[in-house]
């Protein structure tokens, strides 16, 4: 099966080289999100701290947004696959059905990198800086691509048992705008209305960005509950719906 996976995070890396926008898209949404919102929303939630504040406050949502969205093209590719007639050619040989689906999301997990490497670059470029030491900036890098990779899990087994392509796109472009917005990503926790408050310290895209905050906070605990709790929910994330999307793969025809 390690073989199989092998090859197959190989074709998606290679599908991915040839598709030079399929790169630059990843980032391309959460860049103009920063910059759009870090501007015109920064003084609203911080009033007085200046652009840079905010941008050290918020750029762990856009770096999460983008791993996650583009788990979405992760999870409509696997689903074109199912459709376009590779996986007939694929079912027709000794390869385990775990491998065409975990060997996209691994080759994803490079795509995810370098979205996170360009919208840091560009975050920096307004003011946000690493102040939590060597080990803080591993964090950072570590705990999103984790979590991309459990998302995409859950994304890859919702787009398995939908109809086409397009009817996973729209169900999981809108489970991943709720995931983001409610959420502790633009505004405090206490800031949110009492309602959605406890939506929010559930959501496990709030505790990625508390734990990335805390990465990049001086004197914060690194390692805290929030990190514990990321790691937690993409295990539980992979195992459960990395079955639920093999089981799916299996039956489909």
């Amino acid at each position: 099966m390690t073989t199989d996976i092998a090859v197959m995070a190989r074709r998606g890396v290679t599908l991915m080289v040839r598709s030079p926008m399929t790169l630059s898209t990843a980032a391309f949404m959460p860049i103009v999100l920063l910059l759009l919102l870090s501007v015109s929303f920064g003084a609203v939630v911080l009033p007085g701290a200046g652009v840079s504040a905010y941008v050290q406050f918020a750029t762990p949502l856009f770096v999460t947004m983008g791993v996650a969205f583009g788990a979405i093209s992760t999870a409509i590719a696997a689903q074109q696959d199912r459709t376009s007639g590779f996986d007939d050619r694929v079912r027709t040989l000794p390869v385990s059905p775990v491998a065409p689906l975990a060997g996209r999301i691994i080759a994803d997990v490079g795509r995810n990198l370098l979205t996170l490497l360009l919208v840091t670059i560009v975050a920096v470029a307004l003011g946000f800086r690493f102040a939590n030491g060597v080990v803080g900036v591993v964090v950072y890098v570590v705990l999103p691509l984790v979590f991309g990779i459990g998302i995409s899990w859950f994304m890859v087994a919702v787009a398995m048992s939908a109809g086409s392509a397009e009817s996973a796109a729209s169900i999981l472009n809108a489970v991943m705008l709720v995931l983001s917005f409610l959420s502790t990503g633009l505004v405090p926790l206490t800031d949110l209305p009492g309602w959605a408050q406890p939506i929010a310290e559930a959501n496990p895209v709030s505790h990625v960005i508390e734990a990335m905050r805390a990465a990049t906070t001086a004197g914060a605990s690194v390692l805290g509950s929030d990190a514990v709790v990321t790691v937690a929910w993409s295990a539980g994330l992979s195992l459960a719906c990395g079955y639920l999307a093999v089981r799916a793969y299996r039956r489909a025809r």
